[in-house]
């Protein structure tokens, strides 16, 4: 909190910031890691907002709408740099989310099957792809729980965690995926 006052006092003018934006700046970085440069470029990005927006304050508002649009962008950059076999199981993913909000891994990795297909690509073994699943799970990509499924043993279920629309476009600038989007991969519904 001191580095961000110090900063402000130099980067900005008396009276131009509500007292609720260092305090906030410092409380979503340190939700985090605590990081001090997360929290100096969410107060630059805040700043940035408020000039962009014709405002005469930084506000808390101004703060939140950082924080969301620096959240969005790590999501892309994220999504970008992953190898194209993470970003099939990705796009799997997607196409189950469609369909409904929870799915099994076997029930994307049969949709990562049917995409690596249409792409004319070799599949990974279920084994390699529930890895990869482990990983954009890390990421934060998707949420992957392992369920009991008492006698029928055990799997993890899947969920997308970020919005689709943060995803999808960065998914469709990889021409490979690009190439399958107009492409309706039919999806089995189990019941």
């Amino acid at each position: 909190k001191d580095i961000l006052d110090e900063r402000a006092e130099k980067a900005f003018n008396d009276s131009v910031m509500d007292d609720t934006v260092i305090p906030l700046c410092a409380a979503f970085a340190a939700q985090e890691h605590g990081d001090a440069r997360r929290a100096l470029d969410l107060l630059r990005v805040s700043g940035e907002i408020a000039e962009r927006m014709e405002s005469n304050m930084v506000t808390e508002a101004h703060v939140r709408f950082a924080n969301e649009k620096i959240e969005a962008n790590r999501i892309v950059e994220v999504v970008k740099t992953l190898p194209l076999q993470s970003k099939i199981v990705l796009n799997s993913v997607l196409h189950r989310e469609r369909n409904r909000r929870r799915f099994s891994s076997g029930e994307v990795y049969n949709m990562y099957r049917r995409v690596c297909n249409h792409l004319g690509m070799e599949p990974l073994t279920q084994r390699r792809v529930t890895d990869l699943v482990s990983e954009l799970d890390i990421l934060g990509l998707i949420n992957a729980v392992i369920i009991s499924r008492g006698r029928y043993g055990r799997t993890k279920e899947i969920s997308l965690s970020v919005p689709e629309e943060s995803v999808q476009p960065v998914l469709l600038e990889d021409y490979k995926l690009k190439a399958i989007s107009n492409i309706r991969v039919r999806a089995q519904v189990t019941l």
